[in-house]
């Protein structure tokens, strides 16, 4: 079905929009996995998912009746969402290095306010505070977690308990989320969420200290993924052009969105 000009706009007709539906939702689901591959050996970094839904176009020229008999179905490919499954653990030795075993989330201080990973390698930067990799505090019970200087060897205990050898320090303050799918992703390996956080109590924190939890990306699953996607946008990129004359592909790039 080639394009039809509709007073002064270009209407696609049904297989063109079908084709070109597919070719969206392949790209999209492209670059979702490509990041996946990208990350696969980042620490704590959560898989991201492509949700599609259908989306029933009318048919134009068609009454209701016809409209509801007959709509045209095509794919909805905007909704992403987080893989919330656990990554493998690594051991590490070091005792700054901390992984979660089971539901929860690090609570990281932020310049725009609280933001959320489950990459536990942390330091000490030179002002004694505990922070991430890149510099940011991570949060205690009781705000930022300071360490006195000449305080010693610094341990995590399994419920995340921080010590010195000169005694306690401060609790390490792990969230869980009522929908830990609709996490989003801020860059790295942090989150925003628009739902709340609960805090999770002492004794329901399972920590290991010297291990870090690994990405919980499938690398097999989503290398084949990659190049099944790939071989299908080659495909439906075919069926496209061979369902079109020279001029109709030409028009497509004029069609307003």
């Amino acid at each position: 079905m080639a394009l039809i000009r509709t007073g002064s706009f270009l209407v696609m007709g049904g297989t063109t929009l079908i084709h070109l539906s597919r070719l969206i939702s392949l790209q999209r689901k492209l670059d979702v996995t490509a990041q996946n591959v990208a990350n696969l050996d980042t620490v704590g970094f959560r898989a991201r998912e492509l949700s599609f839904r259908e989306y029933l176009k009318p048919e134009r020229g068609l009454n209701e009746a016809a409209q509801r008999a007959r709509p045209l179905s095509l794919p909805d490919p905007r909704f992403q969402f987080t893989d919330d499954s656990q990554g493998a653990t690594e051991l590490t030795g070091n005792p700054l290095d901390v992984a979660i075993n089971g539901q929860g989330y690090f609570v990281v201080q932020t310049e725009r306010g609280e933001r959320f990973t489950r990459n536990g390698a942390f330091t000490i930067d030179g002002s004694g505070r505990l922070v991430t990799l890149e510099g940011q505090p991570i949060l205690g019970q009781n705000g930022p977690l300071q360490v006195p200087p000449n305080q010693g060897g610094l341990e995590i205990s399994p419920t995340g308990i921080v010590n010195t050898k000169q005694g306690f320090l401060g609790q390490l303050r792990v969230v869980r989320f009522e929908r830990p799918q609709l996490l989003q992703p801020i860059g790295g390996t942090l989150f925003r969420s628009d739902d709340p956080p609960s805090d999770i109590a002492p004794p329901a924190i399972t920590l290991t200290s010297g291990a870090l939890e690994k990405s919980n990306v499938q690398s097999t699953r989503e290398m084949s993924r990659l190049a099944e996607i790939t071989r299908t946008y080659e495909m439906v990129g075919r069926l496209l052009k061979s369902s079109q004359d020279a001029d109709d592909i030409n028009k497509l790039a004029n069609v307003p969105e």
